[in-house]
């Protein structure tokens, strides 16, 4: 049962992965104004492929594969989120706040997946996690370092 629920995660941080890899392809368009934020979406680009790839692997391990269905949502909320915030005056805020929310929920899913990788006696998995989720912590570090930036670059932008 705990590989089960295990294997049901990884599908789910594969989905993820997969709506981060258009969240950041979209926001780092919509944001290219920010050049050195959208450079770094771009740059960031290249691990959550490689996220993509690792938890592919952990799923396969398992005797599974990936989830079409929930890849394809995720791919669906991330175009929804980006087609969104075009909609918005004060665009480049909501979309470094949606960044934000992402990159949380991002760390939460891979801390569950330490937890019940510990629990389940999977150490391979486990490890791979731990590697992941301190990528994740170093993302959303980052871009809650860029609230600041891009509210007050906002802000001073409207008020010229």
């Amino acid at each position: 049962m705990k590989s089960e629920h295990i294997c049901d995660w990884l599908r789910d941080a594969h989905a993820m992965e997969q709506q981060a890899e258009k969240l950041f392809s979209g926001q780092s368009e919509r944001l290219k104004d920010y050049v050195e934020l959208s450079t770094k979406l771009k740059d960031e680009l290249t691990y959550v492929t490689a996220n993509q790839i690792l938890l592919a692997g952990l799923i396969k391990k398992l005797g599974s594969s990936t989830s079409i269905i929930k890849d394809s949502v995720a791919k669906f909320v991330a175009f929804e989120q980006n087609m969104r915030g075009a909609l918005m005056s004060d665009e480049p805020v909501k979309g470094i706040l949606a960044l934000h929310t992402f990159t949380q929920m991002a760390v939460g899913s891979y801390k569950i997946l330490v937890s019940a990788a510990d629990e389940g006696g999977e150490s391979d998995i486990k490890a791979t996690c731990e590697t992941l989720l301190a990528s994740s912590q170093r993302r959303a570090d980052w871009i809650e370092r860029e609230l600041d930036k891009v509210t007050r670059s906002f802000l001073t932008a409207e008020a010229a």
